[in-house]
């Protein structure tokens, strides 16, 4: 295909999608072979030639790399394939076997005694490109992603997200393989997971943007394996990162949206999830009776769904229980609200005894909340032990949101006035 032609280069120059696939039928190429080369299924092809817009940078880049066309006709910039990598030296396999032996013999004795010790340089690493993706490849995938969550889940973003990004990455070139219509749209429900798994290991690394890209990314794959249950989950997770910035209106709108695709998936369990958001929501809103009604409606919804079979992604809410949604929205409301106290401490203390397993970031959230109603309720001595024990564990978690959550348990220790509460509040500060 011809890239030059004044017409292939005013359609590249507007990253009009649409005109470029026409120009390549024009030249000869099927809908097919195209959806075959970008990675897309034939009525993406079709609805993009039919006007759908593609703005995307991943889906830009995937064209053009499927396409054959250089990146920066589309203005994107160039990334190596896969492989690409400088032509190395070849050297005679005992030449290498005893530079090997001697490089090993000087690490352990400390010195050149079977020969000289030389620098070497990491090999070249082959990826071979999938030619087709089944079942299997899925299965491994759903596996992979599933290991990388409950890292997350146990020591934070920061140490599960640099690996997730890799695999996500490497994912998305699965979809230039041939596959069958029905692997390709579990495989977008695999990659739509695993985006999911690193848009919340940034958000745990206070990555506000990067955590939005991935989520989208997520949404997008999600709605081309039509499951909806996935796309309301998305959109709570969005909403959290505004929650987080002290956006509640804007996170409520999200909840909201997220009630649409809920309606429609035949997954119980999602109610739970999009009603205790939006009681989130409106507890940081001050607005106490819309907040414990969505609770009281969130607790109907966990009764009912806990022991339904959910997808691996919402495994979590049998962990997380209804008292943990009461307990954080009256803590919430306690700001504006104080007698809300008691029952935020009850629902806590209840939710403290029964530690999910696995799941240390969220245990060490739950006990900062009960630590900081101790201290607030004049439990003072408890609550700053408590404290203590809570940093002791948050140093081996790798989570800033997790950090960030503990300031407000450093408030409380500030100010009950102990010496004990300023050095608290001095140890939670020196966290990254």
């Amino acid at each position: 295909m011809d890239w030059e032609t004044p017409a292939m280069r005013r359609a590249l120059a507007r990253r009009d999608i649409g005109a470029v696939y026409r120009l390549v039928c024009a030249a000869g190429a099927s809908q097919r072979r195209i959806a075959d080369l970008v990675g897309q299924s034939p009525s993406e092809v079709s609805e993009i030639l039919a006007g759908r817009a593609v703005r995307t940078y991943d889906v830009l880049a995937r064209i053009a790399d499927g396409l054959g066309i250089p990146r920066e006709y589309l203005g994107l910039a160039h990334i190596p394939a896969y492989g690409e990598e400088a032509s190395q030296r070849t050297e005679d396999e005992s030449v290498k076997r005893r530079q090997f032996l001697a490089n090993a013999a000087a690490i352990i004795v400390g010195d050149a005694v079977l020969g000289d010790p030389a620098a070497t340089a990491a090999p070249p690493t082959a990826i071979e490109a999938t030619s087709r993706v089944g079942m299997a490849d899925v299965y491994r995938l759903r596996a992979t992603t599933a290991s990388l969550r409950q890292l997350d889940y146990r020591l934070g973003g920061g140490a599960s997200r640099v690996a997730a990004l890799a695999q996500v990455q490497a994912s998305e070139t699965l979809f230039q393989a041939s596959m069958t219509d029905e692997v390709r749209k579990h495989l977008h429900n695999a990659v739509a997971d695993l985006h999911n798994v690193v848009g919340w290991a940034s958000f745990d690394s206070l990555m506000a943007d990067q955590g939005r890209h991935h989520f989208l990314r997520a949404l997008e794959h999600s709605k081309q394996a039509e499951d909806p249950g996935l796309c309301a989950f998305l959109l709570c997770r969005m909403g959290h990162i505004d929650m987080a910035n002290d956006r509640p209106g804007e996170a409520l709108k999200l909840f909201q949206l997220a009630e649409l695709p809920a309606a429609e998936a035949r997954l119980g369990a999602i109610g739970f999830v999009t009603s205790c958001y939006q009681a989130r929501a409106y507890s940081e809103m001050g607005r106490a009776d819309r907040a414990l009604d969505l609770t009281s409606r969130s607790e109907d919804n966990y009764a009912r769904h806990v022991d339904d079979a959910v997808p691996e992604w919402l495994e979590y809410f049998r962990s997380w229980g209804a008292e943990s949604v009461r307990g954080n929205v009256c803590f919430a409301l306690t700001r504006e609200h104080p007698e809300h106290a008691p029952m935020a401490f009850e629902a806590m203390r209840t939710t403290v005894n029964a530690q999910k397993a696995g799941l240390e970031k969220d245990n060490l959230m739950d006990l900062a909340t009960l630590a900081t109603l101790h201290i607030r309720g004049g439990n003072t001595e408890h609550g700053l032990r408590m404290g203590g024990n809570i940093v002791d564990r948050a140093e081996r978690v790798a989570s800033k949101r997790l950090n960030k959550w503990l300031r407000v348990l450093a408030d409380a220790a500030t100010e009950c006035g102990a010496a004990d509460g300023r050095d608290l509040a001095h140890t939670i500060g020196l966290l990254p």
